[in-house]
């Protein structure tokens, strides 16, 4: 028997020419293998497209220009930080509903109000933002001598996730986790190309207009594959899917603190320490940073995997599944935990030697610490997926809370008692550590609760 297994919704298995097509062109992709490589793709193209489009742009448009861009690309995404977690809450109540009703070929009233109205007020949100930068170039408040354009389009591109993630979140609810990624993947390839045809002769003002169309045709296939999968956006009522989150609040309110927590966990060490001047330790954390993240990336790979078979397991209190699913995904991301390490730990002064043309800048302190880190990060990971899929948001904003009240508490010891790099580093990393152990703690106690329920309901039976 499969470890994974795929269940399409009733709706691609019906009869009609959208159905036919969709069969036709994913038969045998609902199956774990196909959204393991899917991911695997989108990961490896997220970190190469990273590092293309540095190289291209300081080459066309200079190093000036490229700082420009780098400072709006990180506007944009505070833009899409708007999120708060919404959509993570959107996705566990459609999953919920939609294996309570998996005899039903469409999504109920309240799911098509849910995605309506979070559709709307985020692509709202990004015009509006796209909007007051048009208004900042034209009117002069932000001066541009040259790219006013190709800035704006680009600005334009980095928002559109925003929209995009409801209705990838609604997709995947409904087993679209294949489909999804499938456009991620070509809308990844396409964009890649049209960075690397600037260095033959592509304009920069072409570059951010064919980004943009890109970006919108991928939402476009979004909402038409949404059809399929239960969903219609014109069938939804907008003030009705307001009332449902207002309902909702509670948990809506949890989200936005798990979100906003683990926002600021990751990146206030940069506001940290530029206030304390040292040019060196900036640099030093934004390789620890870099580095953490890119290992993130890869942890999503196992992670997200096994999110649709743990849901599945957890609607029906099945632990033994559950924990199937969680060892599976777990174990995806020890290879890439495991390769980092002994990156980090035996060539690690030659990797970061070479990036910063200085070996002593990333410390042998750092890199040990950066290794901790690494086995951290996949504990929390694989804790946290579990954990949203089970609706458990409540207890995570509690840990993510008391995680970045320790990392409020170092920053002052940190000022107070003028802590070098490395023992903040160091200091980071166990708070982020005893975070990740609450995390555990919660998934023991959430599993300990199924067994006990499975448990109970055999003896019943028998």
């Amino acid at each position: 028997m499969s470890l994974f297994r795929f269940h399409p919704p009733p709706a691609i298995r019906k009869r009609g020419l959208r159905s036919a097509i969709l069969a036709g062109l994913g038969r045998g992709t609902h199956s774990w293998p196909a959204l393991l490589v899917l991911k695997g793709l989108n990961a490896a193209l997220t970190a190469v497209s990273n590092f293309v489009l540095a190289y291209v742009l300081v080459r066309t448009v200079g190093l000036e220009s490229y700082a420009f861009i780098a400072g709006l690309l990180a506007v944009a995404a505070l833009v899409v930080q708007c999120d708060l977690g919404i959509t993570v809450l959107t996705f566990s109540e459609l999953r919920s509903h939609y294996l309570s009703e998996a005899d039903r070929r469409k999504a109920n009233q309240d799911d098509h109000d849910l995605v309506r109205a979070t559709v709307t007020i985020y692509t709202a949100i990004a015009a509006i933002a796209v909007a007051i930068l048009g208004v900042a170039f034209v009117s002069g408040i932000i001066p541009v001598a040259h790219h006013g354009i190709g800035y704006f389009l680009i600005f334009a591109g980095a928002v559109c996730p925003l929209p995009r993630m409801p209705l990838r979140a609604a997709i995947n609810a409904r087993d679209g986790f294949v489909w999804t990624e499938g456009v991620d993947l070509v809308r990844r390839v396409a964009i890649l190309a049209v960075t690397i045809a600037m260095l033959f002769g592509l304009s920069f003002v072409a570059y951010g207009a064919l980004s943009l169309c890109i970006w919108v045709t991928s939402i476009s296939a979004l909402v038409w594959l949404a059809r399929p999968h239960g969903f219609a956006l014109q069938s939804g009522v907008f003030l009705k899917g307001l009332l449902f989150l207002r309902r909702k609040f509670r948990k809506a309110s949890a989200t936005v603190v798990l979100s906003s927590s683990e926002f600021v966990i990751s990146i206030f060490p940069y506001y940290l320490l530029a206030a304390t001047g040292d040019g060196a330790a900036i640099v030093a954390f934004d390789m620890f940073y870099k580095v953490s993240r890119f290992a993130m990336v890869t942890y999503l790979i196992g992670a997200e995997t096994a999110l649709p078979h743990q849901t599945r397991a957890l609607h029906n209190a099945n632990a033994f599944g559950l924990g199937r699913a969680t060892a599976a995904g777990f174990l995806l991301g020890l290879l890439p935990m495991t390769l980092g390490i002994v990156a980090v730990s035996m060539f690690g002064e030659r990797i970061f030697g070479t990036i910063l043309n200085d070996s002593g800048i990333v410390s042998p302190t750092m890199r040990a610490a950066l290794c901790a880190m690494l086995v951290f990060m996949l504990i929390q990971t694989t804790c946290a997926f579990v954990l949203v899929g089970a609706g458990r948001f409540e207890a995570l904003a509690r840990r993510a809370s008391i995680t970045l009240a320790g990392m409020a508490l170092i920053s002052a010891l940190t000022f107070l008692f003028h802590w070098s790099i490395d023992t903040f580093i160091v200091a980071y990393v166990c708070v982020y550590g005893g975070g990740a152990l609450l995390y555990a703690a919660c998934l023991y106690s959430l599993s300990r609760s199924l067994w006990e329920k499975s448990s109970h309901a055999f003896k019943m039976g028998t």
